[in-house]
């Protein structure tokens, strides 16, 4: 370069470098797979002279052709350095060889560093073909020799004919302006070959998905050669940026305008006709035949100068906007306030997505160790300490206990609809052991956490639970005459006055003989909701491994069937107790509640007139038996399926998950711990994505930003 105008004469330089190099480094780490980050894009029909106007701009040449010499995306990053001119080439893959997205881009450097500019096209040329070849060791094009071939040969032994990824030169040196920028293949309309159509679409949709990024600034390359309407960019453009706020349009070859349509390109050039808000620039490149002579960049700068002082362009008073130095100041410009603006909503879009990366990777399992019998017990341990918590209430958890206590609350209305209603007096009126308590709809249990905790007494029970009044035409109804007549045909030898005691004993009997069957139900119907909170823990901490936890289950569902078949059989015991001889060392209570319903019936007897007979005795002792030994199955039952079924099941839950750990020749640890694909999969990438953004997070702090 010369003293013609350069970046380094502007204000702009003093803090240029560092914005460039901060974007740079951004885009080297992959940033922009995560955010939009600020960049310059160069777009255009092919042979619209784009390449030459990336030339003029960069200071070196590249890879040129008369067909479609550009066959991926190129990067070049511009930046002034006191140390002498160099260039680095560098292959930044963000496709595999099967044209899928990677999750991050990987950038290497391509062959040594270059310290003369006329080695960048070489190289850069083999840096395309090693991307056109990507099942091939990229070393191997290093020192590549083209012979004879030109581009276009050289393009059909390639691998591929089209690449999305991207060839980076990244040049560096005192007379370097700052600037980064993206170059684009050229849309193409036609091809020659059939079998190449599909690469019509293809670049297409490549430009589009550049564009389209709002921090993306648009540079359209328009071919004074064509009418501006004709040209694939113009609608394209106006596509992704319908404001026309980030769009900036550049002539080229205006040698070529045809006679008597200059007005028609200047009056674009005054941004009256196809208005963009960052209006239009034009340049002039060497033509073929002077880039054939070895025309210098300085020579071509000084005769684009002299071509604009001529003819129409002449009486031309936008001056600020004609020539490559001109869009080089602009473009730097606006591409350092888009990074100044952009960089602090960058910082804060990086930091959500990082807490958003943290907060789904601590959904996900952690790695394993390499001791699979260390992992089975740390996950039993895990599993068992989940099902402890729910059972044991700890830090709050009453949902399984809510659930449990339903049940429980259904087992005592199933028991109190089985009581006898006895009815006295010609009047046959009835006399309801619970009409003291009957109040309201439904059955409320009043236990905070589970029936454990209750410290009310037994013989209270009842003050616990609300009742419907319930539709007494379902229970079982004894009359006092029913009584009179068991009493008549129980008498022996006994003495008139006396009253057998089988009788109380029958009647006892009678009203207990379906106690079993709501206890067994209110078993299956926990043993389900323990079931449920069992399968959900496994599956929470097993879930990755499919080979270990069908096993685990079945470990885990066995021992809980088998400590509901004990208390079954506990039930069962207990049942047969309750059903046996009346039995109750509880004197004060069953006197008292005898009392009770013997004045009971003692007032209905009297509002009729009638006496009171021994025949009440038998009935009010009956009521009392019944109300105490309910109270008293009610709470032996649910103790018993608490203490051994629930708590027996969580105290060796964990014993039991351990036991898959002792060999049994079927299947070993390694098979069993093997991890779900997916779940390893997705964690790996959650914890390079994390990597990834902390790293982006950490360059943008050092930055200052």
């Amino acid at each position: 370069m010369t003293q013609l105008e350069t970046i380094k004469n502007t204000p702009y330089a003093k803090k240029a470098s560092s914005y460039i190099n901060i974007i740079n480094e951004l885009r080297r780490i992959g940033a922009d797979f995560s955010v939009d980050l600020p960049r310059i894009v160069f777009c255009g029909n092919q042979s619209a002279g784009k390449s030459s106007l990336i030339e003029a701009i960069s200071g070196v040449k590249l890879p040129r052709s008369d067909g479609t010499c550009t066959r991926c995306v190129m990067e070049i990053r511009l930046s002034e350095s006191i140390k002498e001119w160099s260039c680095q080439v560098r292959l930044r893959k963000e496709y595999d060889e099967n044209e899928k997205r990677l999750n991050k881009p990987i950038e290497t450097e391509f062959g040594s560093l270059i310290v003369d500019p006329n080695d960048v096209e070489l190289m850069a040329r083999r840096a395309q073909k090693a991307l056109l070849n990507p099942k091939q060791d990229s070393d191997k094009y290093f020192n590549w020799d083209f012979g004879s071939h030109n581009y276009e040969e050289d393009a059909q032994r390639n691998a591929v004919k089209f690449t999305k990824n991207v060839v980076c030169i990244e040049i560096k040196g005192p007379d370097v302006p700052n600037l980064s920028l993206i170059d684009l293949p050229g849309i193409i309309r036609y091809t020659e070959k059939l079998e190449d159509e599909k690469f019509i679409a293809l670049i297409e949709e490549l430009v589009k998905e550049y564009i389209h990024k709002e921090k993306s600034i648009i540079v359209a390359t328009i071919s004074c050669k064509d009418d501006i309407d004709n040209q694939a960019i113009v609608s394209l453009a106006k596509n992704a940026d319908i404001s026309g706020i980030r769009t900036l349009g550049v002539l080229t070859k205006p040698d070529t305008i045809e006679e008597g349509t200059h007005d028609k390109w200047l009056k674009i050039m005054r941004n009256e006709a196809h208005r963009l808000d960052l209006g239009y620039y034009a340049v002039k490149n060497p033509s073929q035949k002077h880039l054939n002579d070895g025309i210098t960049f300085e020579d071509a700068r000084q005769d684009e100068i002299n071509f604009f002082e001529q003819g129409s362009w002449k009486k031309f008073l936008l001056r600020e906007r004609i020539g490559v130095v001109k869009l080089r100041l602009k473009l730097s410009d606006l591409l350092i306030q888009s990074i100044i603006r952009g960089l602090p909503s960058v910082r804060k879009e990086i930091e959500i997505k990082l807490s958003e990366t943290r907060q789904e990777l601590e959904k996900i399992p952690e790695q394993l160790s390499d001791n699979p019998r260390i992992e089975i017990y740390r996950m039993a341990k895990k599993c068992s300490t989940i099902i402890k918590s729910k059972t044991m209430c700890s830090n709050n958890q009453v949902d399984l206990w809510q659930s449990i206590n339903k049940e429980f609350e259904f087992f005592i209305k199933e028991l109190y609809n089985s009581r006898p209603i006895f009815t006295v007096g010609i009047n046959e009126t009835e006399v309801d052991i619970l009409d003291e308590f009957i109040k309201t709809k439904v059955i409320e249990r009043h236990y905070n956490k589970n029936p454990m905790l209750d410290t009310t007494n037994t013989t209270d029970k009842l003050s616990h639970i609300k009742f419907t009044k319930f539709n007494n035409k379902n229970l079982q109804k004894i009359s006092e005459t029913q009584v009179k007549e068991k009493i008549k045909t129980s008498r022996g030898r006994l003495l008139p006055g006396f009253i057998p005691s089988s009788v109380a004993e029958t009647l006892i009997k009678e009203t207990n003989l379906n106690w079993k069957t709501p206890a067994i139900s209110c078993l299956n119907a926990i043993h389900l909701i323990v079931l449920k909170l069992v399968n959900e823990s496994i599956d929470m901490t097993f879930s990755r491994f499919p080979n270990l936890i069908g096993q685990i289950r079945y470990i885990a569902n066995s021992w809980l069937e088998e400590c509901k078949n004990l208390t079954a059989k506990y039930i069962d015991f207990l049942y047969q107790m309750q059903s046996s001889d009346p039995f109750t060392l509880d004197e004060r209570s069953i006197i008292s509640q005898k009392s009770t319903y013997l004045n009971a019936f003692h007032d209905i007897l009297k509002k009729e007139n009638q006496d009171p007979t021994s025949t009440l005795e038998i009935m009010a002792l009956t009521m009392a038996y019944f109300k105490i030994s309910l109270n008293r199955y009610v709470d032996i039952i649910a103790m018993t399926i608490i203490h051994a079924f629930v708590d027996e099941f969580t105290k060796y839950i964990e014993e039991k998950m351990i036991e898959i750990c002792i060999p049994d020749g079927k299947c070993s640890l390694d098979e069993l711990i093997k991890e779900d694909d997916s779940i390893k999969h997705h964690r790996d990438y959650l914890v390079n994505r994390e990597k990834d953004l902390k790293e982006i997070f950490d360059s943008l702090v050092r930055f200052g930003i």
